[in-house]
């Protein structure tokens, strides 16, 4: 079944993408800015009229991979798995003359 991007040409297709990233990382660094606020300000709980923010710490362990990597050399290689993947970028274009 045909999403609503179906028909949509491409280079507006490029256009809304762009703008929608744009638009996505602007509210995300404005999140960080906010929750880098609620922690300055040392809160574990924070009401307002529509959310409940909550703050808990939590430890994680993770593998040094490059570590492992330099102290056991080519006997890793039957544990590594391959995956593809595709990667899209995104940036502002040179505005063409008229």
């Amino acid at each position: 079944m045909p999403n609503q991007y179906h028909n949509m040409p491409t280079d507006l297709l490029a256009d809304e993408i762009g703008s929608a990233d744009s638009d996505i990382k602007a509210r995300v660094e404005m999140l960080d800015e906010m929750k880098e606020e609620f922690r300055r300000r040392g809160l574990n709980v924070c009401r307002g009229a529509d959310y409940i923010v909550t703050a808990s710490e939590s430890t994680s362990k993770r593998l040094d991979t490059k570590r492992l990597q330099a102290d056991l050399g080519d006997a890793l290689d039957g544990y590594y798995t391959e995956s593809t993947s595709t990667r899209i970028l995104i940036k502002p274009a040179a505005k063409q003359a008229a």
